[in-house]
């Protein structure tokens, strides 16, 4: 089939300003479904390579597919003001409107987007326009609070408020004079002048309060009412959300879980890959055509079971198999309890001990990336060897195992246990222990104490009283194999994943009823056949010509002046031209996380963005500088935003702001 395609038009909003599209479709007279994707990633340069190869291969099937940029990005008009605004929202439902009022369109629109625009899709179901029939939401969230922006499982995140720095980045990048026409400028320097840092807003919100709660598709499922694919990964920052959406939508829902990071399945790292796109024409057709594509009769739930691997920073593929669940949660998911009794983990309990931990600072160095995404090649993004972080954790250990333990699901811990501070945290990780040390982490969970009541009204902890508490680890699909032990480990810190509380705290950790329930698959468990995921559609057709290749050097040094642990990644992001338009487009990074190993209030993060966009006689570049610091009250904000237009400053913009500490 024949593909048209139209690099670039206006998309008009309802109060005038112009979103800036592309659209692929079939070469012929009829009126075809419609697949849109709704991201504020520049359609123009930034993702043309992905979405060459993604949704531009639903046009060979007959499907319009429609790529937009959202408000005040890319070439769109307008100022992105935040994430996940109603302004956002309503813009999308005009988009689907304006899509399925066109001559080309049947009427039917589907919504398919990784991350921002996955949770987007998500969105954009609970308001229920008429067009949208079905979503296909990937690397997404249903929680706001708890798993985007800067509060990670509820603690405020070092590196998680790098997101936000990292937008701050990209909000600063220019239209392309070819799209927007003279006024290019006008509409930049507007851009740049208008556009907040969005840390200020995350920091005067620190707990789960109506902000948070405004669009978080998790106060309302049932307002979801179509057919929705979920998809995420292991390596994912959101690894919960398949389950989650899997047990609270009421619709016909699917879920696929691979060993991936934040990527699309068919450009998945670490493998396996999957066939993603032929399996997600099938969904489509299935909703949007109404054909027989048998898609619904497989396994609701597709998830990799994750073999045991040595520690690495980064694998090509993931050893383990495929297995398919009729249903989430699951009957064929056993809880296998084990109680934490001195140094050992044991399904036998041993009441009365009390074990005490205080982690140095730097315990979570090796945590390897929050967001794991391999964007610009290869880096050492995952986890590495826990030997050193379980140096500074309380460590419980099974006895040797003599069967495999297959985890799938979310491992809870409960904990009785004392502080000698009104604030703490607990860092949990589950690894998997060879028989020659290394320690491979399996997955992780973090407890704000001040939220061990709940996330809305934060709690201090009475200093020496004994409570329960209960951790929730990250969902996970992995086998411990028999001659391996199965280690849990618990730290007071994990930086620069969760920022730390304002004192050193030591807590108290009482056997007898602290114990953990694991999740496992079991003994007679039944999983269902899959499709075949072996094949792969990529396109063989280079978009991109590489000018400057990726590059990233990543240490951890001590520095003696200043008695600081410094973690950097420095990262040469390459630089490439787009062949269809002829810009070329490069950046920079350097991350800098700084602490001293007994004093939390030195803790500090850094962000340094630098951006090139040109074409001929058009050059641009903007550098930007976000720098977090605290005391024993106050979060410190200080940001540098620079623009220049062939090499002359045409703009500069400090930001120095304080925000009082709320029980973090």
């Amino acid at each position: 089939m024949g593909v048209i395609k139209v690099n670039h038009f206006w998309l008009p909003m309802p109060d005038g300003t112009r979103l800036g599209a592309r659209l692929w479709m079939p070469d012929g007279k009829d009126s075809y479904p419609a697949i849109l994707e709704y991201i504020p990633y520049r359609k123009d340069d930034y993702t043309v390579k992905r979405d060459s190869n993604t949704i531009a291969h639903f046009a060979k099937h007959g499907y319009a597919c429609i790529r937009v940029d959202m408000r005040g990005s890319g070439s769109s008009y307008g100022i992105p003001y935040d994430e996940y605004t109603d302004q956002e929202i309503d813009d999308g439902v005009a988009v689907i409107d304006w899509i399925a009022s066109q001559s080309w369109c049947n009427g039917k629109v589907g919504t398919m987007g990784i991350s921002w625009g996955g949770i987007t899709g998500l969105q954009l179901a609970q308001r229920s326009p008429d067009a949208l029939k079905t979503i296909i939401s990937l690397g997404s969230t249903d929680q706001r609070y708890y798993d985007d922006g800067g509060y990670y499982m509820g603690c405020m995140v070092g590196q998680t408020l790098g997101w936000g720095a990292i937008m701050f980045g990209f909000n600063s990048r220019p239209p392309d004079p070819e799209l927007v026409g003279d006024n290019w400028k006008t509409l930049w320097l507007e851009r740049l002048e208008k556009t907040p840092h969005y840390l200020e807003r995350w920091l005067k919100h620190q707990h789960k309060d109506e902000y948070w709660l405004n669009n978080s598709v998790d106060v309302n499922h049932s307002m979801i009412k179509i057919p929705v694919y979920v998809i995420s990964g292991h390596a994912d920052c959101w690894p919960n959300t398949v389950p989650r959406l899997l047990q609270n939508l009421k619709v016909p829902i699917r879920g696929l879980q691979g060993a991936w990071c934040h990527r699309y399945p068919h450009l998945g790292i670490p493998g396996p890959t999957v066939d993603f796109l032929s399996d997600a024409v099938r969904w489509f057709d299935h909703w949007l055509k109404e054909k027989e594509t048998g898609i619904m009769d497989e396994a609701k739930y597709q998830v990799f079971l994750q073999d045991s691997v040595k520690p690495k920073t980064y694998y090509d593929n993931r050893p383990g198999r495929w297995i398919g669940l009729s249903s989430w949660p699951s009957e064929q998911i056993e809880t296998k309890c084990f109680y934490l009794n001195q140094e050992s983990l044991s399904i036998k309990k041993i009441p009365n001990q009390a074990m005490k931990i205080l982690s140095p600072q730097t315990v979570g160095q090796f945590s390897g990336e929050y967001m794991p995404w391999f964007a610009f090649g290869v880096a050492e993004e995952l986890p590495g060897n826990q030997n050193i972080e379980d140096s500074g954790s309380l460590v419980f250990d099974t006895e040797t195992l003599e069967l495999p333990l297959e985890i799938l699901g979310n491992a809870a811990l409960t904990l009785h246990l004392s502080s000698d501070q009104p604030q703490g945290l607990v860092a949990v990780r589950l690894c998997d222990l060879w028989p020659d040390g290394s320690s491979t982490l399996i997955t992780r969970g973090i407890l704000n104490l001040s939220q061990r009541n709940g996330k809305s009204n934060p709690e201090v902890m009475i200093p020496g009283e004994v409570e329960e508490v209960i951790v929730e680890l990250n969902h996970v699909a992995y086998v411990v194999p028999n001659g391996h032990k199965l280690r849990l480990a618990v730290s007071t810190s994990y930086w620069p994943i969760a920022w730390p509380t304002p004192t050193n705290t030591c807590l108290t950790i009482y056997s007898g009823l602290s114990l953990l329930k694991l999740p496992v698959l079991g003994k007679n468990t039944n999983t269902e056949a899959l499709t075949d995921f072996s094949k792969n559609n990529l396109s063989e057709e280079e978009f991109t010509i590489t000018i400057r290749e990726f590059s990233q050097n990543r240490q951890s040094r001590f520095d003696e002046k200043k008695n600081l642990n410094v973690m950097e990644v420095k990262s040469d992001n390459g630089k490439m031209r787009i062949k269809e338009s002829g810009i070329e487009m490069g950046s920079k990074s350097l991350y800098r996380f700084s602490i001293g190993e007994s004093d939390p209030l030195s803790a500090r993060a850094e962000y340094e963005w630098e951006w090139e966009y040109g074409r001929g006689n058009w050059q641009t570049k903007t550098h930007t500088y976000t720098k977090i610091t605290s005391d024993l009250n106050h979060f410190y904000l200080h940001a540098v935003l620079i623009a220049w237009e062939n090499n002359k400053q045409v703009f500069k913009k400090v930001w120095d702001e304080k925000f009082k500490r709320d029980h973090f």
